[in-house]
């Protein structure tokens, strides 16, 4: 259980910087509201997953869900540039994170 809350943080993680984007320096009040609700979520469930999973394996997983996720909103939603070695990466992210998985328990 520990695992699906440590990724729904995760998810709530890439929402945090999204709307964070979005509120264009806190200057729109529902994209802020939305920032901090998601922001505290994210580290609420992080504080719950981290109850039953290492403390490194945890936060690296959550980062790298974060940050991965935060790179394909930027170019599927923000035009951010898709360039090889960019994607390239991003998939050593995602393989670091898959990795920590399979061997960080």
């Amino acid at each position: 259980m520990a695992w699906a809350i440590l990724i729904v943080a995760g998810i709530f993680e890439v929402a945090f910087v999204t709307t964070m984007k979005l509120s264009d320096g806190f200057k729109v009040k529902k994209y802020t509201v939305l920032t901090v609700f998601t922001g505290a979520l994210s580290f609420y469930l992080l504080s719950v997953a981290l109850t039953d999973l290492a403390v490194g394996t945890g936060y690296a997983i959550w980062t790298g869900i974060g940050a991965a996720g935060s790179v394909v909103v930027g170019m599927l939603f923000f035009q951010e540039s898709r360039q090889p070695a960019k994607l390239f990466f991003l998939s050593c992210i995602i393989a670091g994170v898959v990795g920590l998985k399979i061997f960080g328990s």
